[in-house]
């Protein structure tokens, strides 16, 4: 099934919420994902370039949710989820690895879901424990168009200049190009990842405009994604 999950606020223990970054994920139904976060404000423009200082982490791969039961009613109590890195933006693809969490329901907010777990907070680069509010976003189609997921593996392309698995050049920073592009409702996010080279966006449809507009933009050139 897919998802849109849009963060209203993050806590790190024992601090209160507070929402310093804007961070929407998207995953296809085949649990595809990019999750992109960027601290606020937002450019005005909104089509302006941002610096990368900006972007707090970007994230895409697959991932995985498994219910857990309450073990006196039998009932599912939370899902634990996987997200399995296949590009980050804070580590070189080949290193990029996972992060878990529990998301658990909010009594009557169906729209609502808390996910608990630890993570390392950038901000005082330590693994802490946290918790994360997210609100669901209307999938529906736009255009006539559901989902679509675009990936990028230079190793599979065999591109000039692309690691495959050697070394390079002492001092030189291996290179693993990696890109995925995730459409879904009235979103589109793309990720591109070559080794240290790092580029980002986000458009949003613009419905009474009858077009899409970029929102995010990180890194040289463009990945093309509104169209």
């Amino acid at each position: 099934m897919a998802d849109i999950s849009i963060r209203k606020w993050i806590r790190w223990e024992p601090h209160s919420p507070t929402p310093p970054t804007s961070v929407i994920v998207l995953t296809s139904p085949q649990r595809r994902f990019v999750d992109i976060r960027v601290i606020l404000p937002l450019p005005t423009p909104t089509d302006s370039e941002l610096p990368l200082e900006q972007l707090e982490w970007a994230i895409a791969g697959t991932s995985t949710s498994s219910p857990v039961l309450n073990p006196k009613t039998k009932e599912v109590e939370y899902s634990h989820c996987v997200w399995s890195h296949w590009i980050d933006s804070r580590v070189n693809n080949r290193d990029a690895g996972a992060d878990e969490g529990d998301n658990y329901p909010v009594e009557g907010h169906p729209e609502l879901t808390l996910e608990r777990g630890r993570m390392v907070n950038p901000a005082s680069g330590r693994v802490e424990g946290y918790e994360e509010m997210w609100v669901a976003g209307e999938v529906r189609a736009v255009e006539g168009v559901g989902c679509v997921v675009l990936e990028y593996d230079a190793d599979l392309k065999g591109e000039e200049g692309w690691a495959r698995g050697e070394g390079g050049k002492q001092g030189e920073v291996e290179r693993v190009g990696r890109g995925m592009v995730v459409r879904l409702g009235g979103y589109v996010q793309g990720f591109l990842r070559d080794g240290e080279d790092v580029r980002v966006e986000r458009w949003v449809w613009e419905g009474e405009r009858g077009k899409w507009e970029k929102r995010v933009r990180i890194g040289s050139g463009g990945l093309k994604g509104g169209g």
